[in-house]
């Protein structure tokens, strides 16, 4: 190999290398989505199974956060019923929020009991929390 060629791969690794060093750089500031919070308005009916909707991926890439409440009855078995969006802060939340709360259900009515007022609601609430730099957390192993 002559030197041109040598110092011509040189610089391509060294730019692989940056590039690659930017990409980890991104990554670690890079924004994990969590819904936060779920709160249940007004019911005496005790979950069983809470399912949390999937982070919407446009809402995660725009950095878009906000929360949708969901209003719906429940049934002597304990399964939602009728469940409709009262408000939302932007419309890409509706669609995982309702998804979530058809997969959630409650405890089921013993026999002879019955509740006063069977429509409840649920807010979920979005947000984006940033990752932690620090490499340990992350698991990247440092060079030595």
């Amino acid at each position: 190999m002559n030197r041109r060629s040598c110092s011509r791969q040189r610089g391509v690794l060294a730019t692989g290398f940056i590039l690659v060093s930017l990409a980890v750089i991104a990554q670690e500031q890079d924004l994990t989505p969590r819904l936060s919070h779920v709160t249940d308005d007004d019911t005496d009916r005790v979950p069983m199974v809470t399912a949390f909707p999937d982070y919407p991926s446009i809402a995660r890439r725009d950095r878009i956060e906000g929360e949708a409440t969901v209003c719906f009855r429940i049934d002597t078995r304990g399964k939602v019923l009728s469940p409709r969006v009262r408000e939302s802060s932007h419309r890409i939340f509706v669609k995982p929020t309702l998804r979530a709360i058809r997969a959630s259900s409650f405890e089921p009515l013993r026999p002879g009991q019955t509740l006063k007022g069977s429509k409840t609601c649920r807010t979920y609430r979005y947000r984006l929390e940033s990752l932690p730099s620090n490499p340990d957390v992350l698991g990247v192993e440092q060079p030595e």
